[in-house]
C-alpha cells in the first residue's frame, strides 16, 4: 500500500502538532503526515504532491480553501453553522484525536483497514480532561461549552472536580444531591447506578451534570482509586460514552487521571507568568514519569477579555 499524504493545516500551532502526532501513531494506516500553518505553503505543496486527506481549520476563508486540490476534504469546526464548500465535511475540532480520526476513516478506510477503525471506536467510553496549572483562563467555561457541543451527538456527563467550583454559578438550578452523594452510593455497591445518576443529574442545553462537592475537605479526602472506580462504573452502567472532567489541583491522583484521559485540554494565555507556570507543569510531568500525558494533550490558547467571568 502506497503511503497516503495526510495534511493538517491549522492556525493553532500547538493544536496542529499534537493532532499530527496522535494520528501519526497509527502507522498501520500508511499515512504520510504533513503539517502546515500557512495556507500559501499548503498550496505550493498541493501543486507538487497529491493530497489524499486534507484537514483544515475553519479560520481559513472558504474562497482560499477552494484553491487547494485534495481527494478528501475536512474542515475543523468549532461549533455552530459554518460555510462549507461542496465536497467538504465538517468535523468538530475540540474532541479527542481518536474521534476525529474515526470520522475520517468512516469514508476513507479500505476493507483491510476497517478493523483499525473498529478498534478505535469500540472503547467503553472516553474521559476528556480539562486541566491547566494557570488559573482564571476560562477553563470551566471552555469545559462546559465543549460538553454542550459534544452532547449534540450523544449523551455527555460533566463532572466538576475543582476545590472552588463557583457554587452554582454555571448551573444556577442547584440539585439536592451532589458528587459526594454519588460516590457514597457507589461505595455501598447497591442498586442501579444508571437510575441513580438520572435521578440526581441536572441538565443544561443537552449537557448532563452532577453538582460538585461543596466542601473542600470532602473533595480532598477522595482517593485516586475511588475516582478511577467512579469513571469505570459510569461507563459500565450508564448511557454516557463521554465524560468531561473539569479538574483542579486539589484532587488525589491528578496525574494518573490525566493519564487515563483520551484527550487532555490545557487552556493557557500568552502572558509571561502563565507561560512560566505551563513550562513548570510540563517539566513536572516529565520528571514524575507522566510524560505520556503530553502525547494526548492539546494546549488551547484562550483569549480572556477584561472583566470576563472564567
Amino acid at each position: 500500500m502506497h503511503p497516503k499524504n495526510f495534511v493538517i493545516c491549522d492556525v493553532e500551532q500547538e493544536y496542529g502538532k499534537n493532532l499530527m502526532k496522535a494520528i501519526g501513531m497509527h502507522r498501520e494506516l500508511g499515512f504520510q503526515m504533513h503539517l502546515f500553518q500557512e495556507l500559501d505553503q499548503l498550496k505550493e505543496f498541493s501543486k507538487q504532491k497529491t493530497v489524499h486527506i486534507m484537514l483544515l481549520g475553519e479560520d481559513y476563508p472558504a474562497q482560499e480553501r477552494r484553491l487547494i486540490e485534495a481527494d478528501k476534504r475536512y474542515v475543523l469546526v468549532k461549533g455552530g453553522e459554518r460555510e462549507l464548500l461542496p465536497g467538504e465535511k465538517g468535523i468538530y475540532k475540540y474532541q479527542s484525536s481518536d474521534m476525529i480520526l474515526g470520522s475520517i476513516l468512516e469514508e476513507t478506510v479500505s476493507a483491510g483497514e476497517a478493523l483499525i477503525r473498529k478498534s478505535i471506536n469500540t472503547t467503553k467510553g472516553q474521559l476528556i480532561g480539562i486541566y491547566s496549572p494557570i488559573h482564571r483562563v476560562g477553563k470551566t467555561k471552555f469545559a462546559i461549552n465543549l460538553g454542550m457541543d459534544l452532547a449534540k451527538s450523544g449523551p455527555v456527563l460533566y463532572l466538576n472536580l475543582e476545590e472552588y467550583s463557583g457554587d452554582g454559578y454555571y448551573f444556577p438550578e442547584k440539585e439536592e444531591a451532589n458528587l459526594g452523594d454519588l460516590l457514597y452510593y457507589i461505595r455501598q455497591e447497591t442498586g442501579n447506578l444508571g437510575l441513580r445518576i438520572s435521578a440526581i443529574a441536572g441538565q443544561v442545553k443537552g449537557l448532563d451534570y452532577i453538582s460538585p462537592m461543596p466542601v473542600i475537605q470532602d473533595l480532598r479526602s477522595v482517593k485516586e482509586k475511588e475516582w478511577i472506580n467512579l469513571f469505570e462504573e459510569i461507563f459500565a452502567n450508564c448511557i454516557y460514552r463521554t465524560v468531561i472532567l473539569d479538574l483542579g489541583d486539589g484532587i488525589d491522583g491528578l496525574y494518573e487521571i490525566l493519564r487515563r484521559c483520551y484527550t487532555v485540554y490545557t487552556p493557557y494565555i500568552e502572558e509571561p507568568v502563565s507561560q512560566a507556570k505551563l513550562k513548570q507543569y510540563v517539566r513536572n510531568l516529565r520528571q514524575t514519569g507522566y510524560e505520556d500525558v503530553l502525547e494526548h494533550t492539546i494546549q488551547k490558547k484562550i483569549e480572556v477579555r477584561a472583566g470576563e467571568d472564567t
